[in-house]
């Protein structure tokens, strides 16, 4: 299944990213912009339409990332459009149109990274508390747990507990 979310905040800005990720992610980006892929990892400005039609949505940028070489490890594509209301409801109902894709749960596409490899659980836990991070140092603790100092920390202790732990069966 390919799952599609509003990436940034709700709400009037005058951005708004919109990812796409799963197996119909070339399907999405080809109704949308109606011709062929853009460059991967390339910040590419495009007219996007409904489902390959002539109406336009909007013109923003696509950055297009093939499987396995994205944050997913799926094909994952960002839409960076303008932040009307107006403009997130018809990407998202342009997207919903293509055939096996859905509105992503919350988290979801970090769970599709954590379950393809390309995160940690502890990576996993600290991206969901740096969004929620309400403090300097809530911030700060993230960052120090998704930079993996406090992944080299806890298998240094797990290595040490299994020697004590040997020792004392030793001892048994």
């Amino acid at each position: 299944m390919t799952i599609y979310a509003l990436s940034t905040g709700s709400g009037i800005s005058g951005l708004a990213v919109i990812r796409v990720s799963g197996k119909n992610t070339v399907q999405v980006i080809k109704s949308l912009i109606g011709s062929k892929l853009p460059i991967p990892r390339v910040a590419t400005l495009k007219k996007f339409n409904k489902n390959g039609g002539k109406e336009l949505i909007d013109e923003g940028v696509i950055i297009w990332f093939p499987a396995p070489n994205s944050y997913t490890g799926e094909d994952l594509a960002e839409f960076h459009v303008h932040g009307s209301r107006a403009v997130i409801n018809a990407m998202h109902l342009a997207i919903s149109k293509v055939k096996n894709c859905r509105l992503a749960e919350p988290g979801e596409f970090t769970k599709r990274a954590f379950q393809n490899g390309r995160i940690n659980l502890l990576k996993a836990e600290s991206i969901s508390d740096l969004i929620s991070a309400e403090t300097e140092i809530q911030r700060k603790q993230a960052l120090k747990i998704m930079s993996g100092k406090s992944s080299e920390k806890f298998n240094c202790w797990r290595k040490e507990l299994l020697k004590i732990l040997s020792h004392v069966e030793a001892k048994i």
